[in-house]
């Protein structure tokens, strides 16, 4: 990952100043803040260059020398805080400066800093493009984006026409890239908000806001309204994302769905078609304040949790339905070979040879996120209590859910149980010196969470107002 700063502006609550220490943040000062700073430059790793143009106390000068020295992102907080050593010039001494795309509070400075030299700085998280082939609409019609150029006039969810005053573009290979979670298109199914509310379904990247009318008009990043049923993140080899800009912040209609257009942030270098083209960064950088937004960006909250629950309801009338399985159709794979294991309640158990080399427990899983009332965006599959292997003659060898041995494919343990991932691997250590033949034991500590399930798309009417 890394993260790029052209012409990037920090207001007033977004900077502040002090001394870098043992990994700490000291004698700061957020009220320095009250004017702004710019920062230009590439941050990958410490170390790496950047200017700044400052108006701070203790800190003032433009075209000063600085470098990246590391971040920190407290638990719950979306936005990191980047922290960068600045040369004031002359002989003073460097000044550690903090900025955050949100507003740095006491939480975020006291957070500890990341100054691991191997350890790329992290993406402010939203990525805000749309996919090859989402139709925009026109006073002539539904035209793809890639279709579209500088100048052409597109129809805004208020129903005024806007000229287009630029166009972005960028083809990502997804293939190894450590941050997927932060390029990967979220899909948002047709009618997922109500009928032809998208018209069909429409691939957008994470953080792309879709404006909703709930009490008043509000903006949400579709990565916040993933629940695993109609809005799904998707896995690709390679996409192409698109932005459209017009004179100011407005609201597109993309396959019908109200959507942002561009709002600038400092991130043109990641469009292919930008002056200067940085390849390693990511499209996901914010503008530094909420002034830049049409309408109010939220992305927790009441409103958010609301929606997500109406979303949900809207869900359940397209056909999907929760299903209860305590095994979660649970699959033991021997060296390719598929068996069904005989189970009785919350144990299961199935026959092996003793010269099996891999054994898999393979299974359905689901995301606690995608239930409600759960920040777990975890895929969990079984709720593993014990394995057991044993021949019925000399060997008998039990692994509680808490062996370290229990690696691949298992989550952290908990007290008396660790979670599986959708396939995860039976350690050989348990069989070995069993003889012929030995059955395995799965004791489940819980049943599997409840999961969607797509029943087919059925008629409805519960819809949500969106701007239109």
């Amino acid at each position: 990952m890394s993260e790029t700063f052209v012409n990037q502006t920090f207001n007033a609550g977004q900077a502040a100043t002090g001394v870098l220490a043992l990994n700490s943040f000291t004698g700061t000062n957020i009220a320095s803040g009250v004017s702004t700073i710019t920062i230009n430059g590439n941050v990958n790793l410490p170390g790496s260059p950047v200017t700044v143009n400052a108006n701070l106390v203790g800190l003032v000068g433009a075209g000063l020398q600085g470098t990246y020295v590391g971040f920190s992102q407290p638990q719950g907080e979306t936005e990191p805080t980047y922290f960068f050593s600045v040369a004031p010039g002359g002989l003073s001494l460097p000044v550690t400066v903090a900025v955050s795309a949100g507003q740095l509070s006491t939480l975020s400075l006291l957070a500890p800093v990341n100054t691991t030299g191997n350890i790329s700085a992290p993406d402010s998280p939203t990525i805000v493009c749309f996919a090859s082939g989402t139709r925009i609409r026109t006073p002539k019609g539904e035209v793809r984006v890639e279709e579209l150029s500088v100048g052409d006039t597109v129809v805004t969810a208020s129903g005024a026409h806007r000229p287009i005053r630029w166009i972005g573009h960028r083809t990502i290979d997804c293939a190894g890239r450590a941050d997927l979670t932060q390029v990967l298109p979220v899909r948002i199914a047709r009618d997922a908000f109500g009928e032809g509310r998208p018209t069909r379904d429409l691939l957008v990247s994470p953080a792309h806001a879709i404006c909703v009318d709930l009490v008043g008009e509000i903006l949400v990043p579709a990565c916040r309204l993933i629940n695993g049923t109609t809005i799904t993140q998707v896995a690709v080899e390679e996409i192409t994302y698109w932005h459209i800009e017009l004179d100011s912040h407005d609201i597109l209609l993309a396959e019908g769905l109200p959507a942002e257009s561009y709002v600038e942030c400092g991130n043109r270098a990641f469009f292919a078609n930008a002056p200067v083209t940085d390849a390693d960064t990511a499209p996901d950088a914010r503008p530094s304040g909420r002034e830049a937004f049409c309408r109010p960006l939220r992305e927790s909250g009441a409103l958010v949790d609301a929606l997500r629950e109406r979303l949900s309801e809207r869900a359940e009338t397209l056909g999907w339905t929760l299903v209860e399985t305590p095994l979660a159709e649970l699959r033991v794979v021997a060296d390719g070979r598929v068996l069904r294991p005989e189970s009785d309640g919350l144990c299961a158990r199935v026959r092996l040879p003793a010269d099996a080399r891999e054994v898999w427990l393979e299974c359905e899983t689901s995301v606690p996120a995608h239930l409600g009332g759960s920040g777990d965006d975890r895929a969990l599959g079984l709720c593993l209590a014990a394995l057991t292997a044993d021949d019925g003659l000399s060997v008998r060898r039990t692994l509680p859910a808490e062996s370290a041995e229990l690696d691949e494919g298992f989550h952290a343990s908990g007290e008396g149980h660790r979670w599986t991932t959708a396939r995860a691997r039976v350690p050989a250590s348990l069989w070995q010196g069993c003889r012929d033949e030995f059955f395995l034991r799965i004791d489940l500590a819980a049943p599997a969470l409840p999961r969607w399930v797509d029943r087919g798309r059925a008629g409805g009417k519960a819809e949500l107002r969106l701007v239109a």
